[in-house]
């Protein structure tokens, strides 16, 4: 029964495109890579944490769970008075100390990217299982929230920017006109300012720049490529005899858009997808490498490279260790894109 409705809601063209995307191995490879990837990055706390994942106190009042790792406690509500901050170490001693059966759970590395350890330059161990970085960092950890980050960065960018595009590039195809024109102009100066000039700008008035305002400036040029593409699809599917054969029959200009134009344009427009993704994990990437990116102390693989590169004579593992992660990364991507564009090419 539930093949039967899952056959009935995707049209046939659709399931033969997947058959033939999940038939090559490097769709495979790749939708695995990533996934394994993706995963490690967005559950980072599980994996790489200072805190336990699951702290059991069991006490004169009873037994208490707490989640520090996921959660942030106050020192109040364990009743430390001289500290801002819980060491959950050194509570679980005093506990025992107390005569108390408490127990905790750890993450499978025991730090997270901001604390810093006596061990500055220290070489893969294992304590620190791909070494620290300059502060005494562990690189293990800020590699895995810096892959995050990216994720973040490349995901929420293809977003805005294809949902903005092929909103302005539908509107320029179909109603053409003056609003056409007023965009098209837009993009040409958009296209003739450096990119660079402007990050540099916003870094040098804001002194430092955000997620948000990184993802801001970006944005601002992401769009233009999508927008012109759609613009051409929609050019060519509107001066089809079905348009005019809706308006014929008393249908309107909302049900060509909606139910006969992005359905034939989407499609080669989301092939674009997974190079779009891509494209804004290396753009921050870059901007993190050359010091106009995020922020310090966000964690970042451009940053690790940028360290890197500084420190490539006595410190080898601060540049293989994010340039094997970036390298997966974007592999992995470019995989699932080149199988789909073989997949929804529609001389196939």
């Amino acid at each position: 029964m539930s093949g039967g409705l899952t056959k009935s809601f995707f049209s046939p063209l659709f399931r033969r495109r997947m058959n033939v995307f999940w038939r090559q191995r490097r769709a495979r490879v790749g939708v695995f890579l990533f996934s394994a990837l993706f995963i490690l990055a967005m559950t980072a706390e599980i994996w790489s944490h200072q805190n336990p994942l699951l702290l059991v106190r069991k006490t004169d009042v009873g037994t208490q769970f707490y989640f520090p790792a996921l959660v942030t406690y106050s020192a109040d509500e364990f009743g430390i008075q001289d500290a801002f901050v819980v060491d959950f170490n050194q509570l679980l001693d005093s506990d025992h100390q107390a005569g108390h059966k408490s127990w905790a759970i750890l993450p499978l590395n025991h730090w997270d990217p901001y604390v810093q350890t006596p061990d500055v330059m220290a070489p893969p161990s294992q304590t620190h299982w791909m070494g620290t970085d300059n502060l005494g960092r562990d690189v293990t950890a800020r590699l895995l929230y810096g892959m995050r980050v990216s994720l973040t960065f490349g995901l929420l960018l293809w977003a805005m920017s294809f949902l903005g595009g092929v909103v302005i590039g539908v509107c320029q195809g179909y109603f053409v006109g003056w609003f056409d024109f007023l965009v098209e102009r837009l993009k040409e100066l958009a296209e003739i300012i450096p990119f660079l000039s402007v990050v540099i700008l916003v870094n040098g008035i804001v002194k430092g720049q955000g997620f948000g305002l990184t993802l801001g400036i970006v944005l601002l040029f992401a769009w233009i490529g999508i927008s012109s593409q759609m613009r051409a699809q929609v050019l060519a599917l509107r001066q089809r005899e079905f348009a005019d054969a809706v308006i014929a029959m008393g249908g309107t200009h909302t049900r060509i858009i909606f139910k006969h134009i992005l359905p034939n344009a989407l499609t080669p427009i989301l092939t674009l997808t997974p190079f779009a993704i891509s494209a804004g994990i290396g753009t921050l990437t870059v901007l993190d490498y050359l010091g106009y990116g995020l922020s310090p102390p966000t964690p970042s693989i451009g940053e690790l490279l940028a360290q890197g590169r500084n420190y490539i004579t006595n410190a080898i593992w601060l540049l293989l260790a994010p340039t094997g992660a970036l390298a997966l990364l974007l592999v992995s991507i470019n995989m699932i894109g080149e199988a789909m564009r073989e997949a929804f090419d529609p001389r196939a």
